[in-house]
């Protein structure tokens, strides 16, 4: 595994452990969530819209890449944010009316399992925009 690798995997881990620490719905919560998923997001635009300056080596794909797959993840993601407004934005008890993220905190209460659960997440993220 090259030098640039395991560093992005420490900082990953140290990331997932300030993360996890963090108060559950909360700004420091929020802010923690939106950094990575920023960073996502432009590495993505840069990718594809100057595909030869990015800063990440872009992952060769074994196959051919078909040009519907992108409109499938929308469609799950648009789904996914419209159940997750409906719910927070319905007033009622979370209890009666869980949101995606507060299904997650029961699930991830210790923070060992949220700071996997970061780790995971920030991984994943950094492949899937790298691809």
């Amino acid at each position: 595994m090259p030098g640039a690798a395991v560093a992005l995997l420490l900082v990953a881990a140290a990331y997932a452990g300030w993360g996890s620490g963090t108060a559950p719905f909360s700004v420091a919560a929020d802010v923690a969530i939106s950094v990575p998923s920023a960073a996502f997001v432009a590495a993505i635009v840069l990718q594809r819209r100057w595909p030869d300056f990015s800063p990440w080596k872009r992952l060769t794909p074994k196959r051919p890449v078909r040009d519907g797959g992108a409109a499938v993840w929308l469609v799950v993601v648009a789904v996914l944010v419209a159940i997750e407004l409906a719910s927070y934005f319905h007033g009622g008890p979370r209890s009666r009316y869980p949101t995606i993220s507060s299904a997650e905190d029961a699930l991830f209460h210790d923070r060992a399992a949220r700071a996997a659960a970061w780790f995971v997440w920030l991984v994943v993220g950094g492949f899937l925009a790298r691809r």
